[in-house]
C-alpha cells in the first residue's frame, strides 16, 4: 500500500522525497524537522526544503510547540484543491501557449543535404509516404547520377506505401524513354514538358514536404510547410493539365 500511495503521489506531481515526507507527516499527524528526518530517512536540510514547499502548497501548516517548530498535515482533500489550483493556472495561460504553438507549427522546417548519400536520403524520406507524390525532373540529369534500379526502388516504395506518382518530365530522349520503359502505369503517370522547358532542379512534393534537388551540384533541401507544399503541388497540377 505504501508503494502504491507513493507512486500515485508522484503521478500527481509530488517529487519522490516530497511524497515520502508528506506520507511521513500524514502518519505522524504532526512532527518536527528532526522527527520527519528520522522517519523518512531523509537529510534534515532536504526535509526543511520540502516541508516549506508543502506548507506553501497548503498540504502542511506549521505551529510552535514550546521552542520547537512543528509541521502538521492538512486534510488529504487539500490535494484535490492543489490540483484544481494548478489546473486553473494552466488554463489561464492556455490561450497564450496555443498562440505560440500555432506560430511555431507554421514555420517552415528546412533540412539541407549534400553529396550522393544526402540526395539518396531525400528520395528515401519522400518515398516513405502514403501520399500522392508530385514531381518535376530531368531524367537525363537523374540517370547521370543514379541507376535505373534506384528509380525503380523509389517507385516501388511509394507504390507499396499506397502512394502514386504524378510527374512532369523534361522533354528529351531520356525523358521519353523513362515514360515508355521505366515508369509502370500502376505506379503513376508522367507527362512531357514543352521542349523549350529546361529543368535544372528536381522538384518533389509529398504531403507537407517539398524537396528541391540539384543533381548537378549534388545538394538538396526538404522544406516542411503545408502552405508551401500546397503551392508547389498546385503548380505541378496546373502544368500537367496544360501539357
Amino acid at each position: 500500500m505504501q508503494n502504491d500511495l507513493l507512486s500515485t503521489l508522484k503521478d500527481i506531481g509530488l517529487e519522490p522525497k516530497e511524497a515520502d515526507i508528506y506520507l511521513s507527516v500524514l502518519k505522524l499527524g504532526k512532527a518536527s524537522i528532526t522527527d520527519i528526518a528520522k522517519v523518512s530517512e531523509i537529510k534534515r536540510t532536504t526535509v526543511y526544503e520540502y516541508v516549506n514547499k508543502l506548507v506553501k502548497d497548503g498540504l502542511f501548516h506549521k505551529t510552535a510547540q514550546g521552542k520547537r517548530l512543528i509541521y502538521v498535515a492538512e486534510d488529504p482533500s487539500k490535494l484535490i484543491r492543489l490540483l484544481e489550483h494548478k489546473r486553473k493556472k494552466a488554463a489561464s495561460i492556455l490561450q497564450d501557449l496555443q498562440d505560440i504553438y500555432a506560430t511555431a507549427s507554421h514555420k517552415p522546417h528546412i533540412k539541407l543535404y549534400e553529396g550522393i548519400e544526402g540526395i539518396h536520403s531525400i528520395y528515401d524520406e519522400i518515398a516513405n509516404t502514403s501520399h500522392t507524390v508530385y514531381s518535376t525532373f530531368s531524367a537525363e540529369k537523374l540517370f547521370s547520377v543514379f541507376a535505373e534500379k534506384d528509380a525503380e526502388e523509389f517507385q516501388a516504395t511509394i507504390y507499396n506505401k499506397g502512394g502514386q506518382l504524378k510527374e512532369l518530365i523534361e522533354n528529351n530522349p531520356a525523358g521519353r524513354s523513362y515514360i515508355k520503359h521505366i515508369l509502370p502505369k500502376e505506379v503513376g503517370s508522367a507527362k512531357l514538358l514543352p521542349k523549350d522547358f529546361a529543368v535544372a532542379v528536381d522538384l518533389i512534393v509529398a504531403g507537407d514536404k517539398v524537396a528541391m534537388i540539384s543533381l548537378v551540384n549534388l545538394v538538396g533541401i526538404i522544406i516542411e510547410n503545408p502552405e508551401i507544399a500546397e503551392l508547389q503541388r498546385n503548380f505541378i497540377k496546373f502544368v500537367r493539365r496544360s501539357v
